[in-house]
């Protein structure tokens, strides 16, 4: 009985797979290069990255922006010359009513425009200015007499009548305009000869008894009543007549009424010729009036 033949199963020998061993030391090769180069290479064999985590960048910083630069104020508008000289006159009427800090406040306001004011540098230097170091340490006694003023007096021993408000510091006077008749004041400098300055107010000494002409007879001392203090009228009765031509005066220039001004500075001159103030401000009204003219 002939049995059927087995069928024999077919083995592989290693030469019959000779491409998967070939692929295996190629691969050993590629994972090897690739440790010693340092490369990543992932799903390899577990291995990890060795490179150093890239940071995120930081966040830009901006400057802050720059402060706006200070806006200066314009500077203040330029006066005409008429302003500027009422504005002077006006600081002269506070300075008497003792308004220092606004009169200053207005003659550097006129300065601004007109910094070679004379009268205005001279007024400003005397709000500021010690009077001891300006005047003088050296000084007499003198008695005010009734209507005068300190401009006057200024006038008179300082020859300048625009000097009566260092004189009134110079006496710690506060208001140069309640200056009384019979107040006693310094004046800076040397005392004048004896008789050039007018007799101080007071009682006068009396005259003596008159004697007895004979012993029994009782002669009764009749006393005559002490003589009035000399005064010279048409002295005062001039500087009144000069101190209101002033103000007059100047309060007509503050109005711009040239004609008046120079009109009541005439006066003055007529009074006292020597009045260097009323010949200045006479002369200033004729000038502005010019100028005025001939811009009409």
């Amino acid at each position: 009985m002939r049995t059927a033949p087995m069928k024999q199963t077919r083995r592989h020998s290693p030469a019959a797979r000779p491409s998967a061993m070939l692929a295996l030391p190629a691969l050993f090769a590629a994972v090897m290069a690739a440790g010693l180069t340092g490369c990543d290479t992932p799903g390899l064999l577990g291995t990890k990255s060795s490179s150093a985590p890239v940071s995120a960048p930081a966040p830009a910083v901006h400057a802050p922006a720059p402060a706006p630069a200070p806006v200066e104020p314009p500077p203040p508008p330029t006066l005409s010359a008429a302003a500027v000289q009422k504005l002077v006159t006006g600081a002269i009427e506070l300075l008497e009513a003792g308004n220092e800090d606004q009169a200053s406040a207005d003659l550097q306001r006129a300065l601004q425009s007109d910094p070679n004011h004379r009268l205005a540098q001279q007024l400003l230097k005397q709000i500021s200015a010690d009077p001891l170091a300006t005047l003088g340490r050296e000084s007499f006694i003198y008695r005010v007499q009734p209507g005068e003023t300190l401009s006057r007096i200024a006038q008179r021993f300082l020859g300048d009548v625009h000097q009566f408000y260092i004189l009134a510091r110079y006496n710690d006077i506060k208001v140069p305009r309640q200056l009384a008749g019979g107040q006693v004041i310094r004046v800076p400098g040397k005392a004048p000869p004896a008789g050039s300055l007018a007799p101080a107010t007071g009682a006068a000494a009396r005259p003596a008894a008159p004697a007895a002409s004979a012993p029994a007879a009782v002669v009764p001392v009749v006393q005559t009543p002490a003589p009035a203090p000399v005064v010279d009228t048409a002295e005062r009765d001039k500087a009144q007549a000069v101190l209101r031509l002033t103000r007059a005066a100047r309060a007509a220039f503050a109005k711009q009424d040239l004609t008046t001004a120079i009109k009541n500075w005439d006066q003055v001159l007529e009074l006292d010729p020597n009045n260097n103030t009323a010949k200045l401000e006479r002369q200033k009204a004729l000038d502005l009036k010019e100028r005025l003219g001939k811009v009409k």
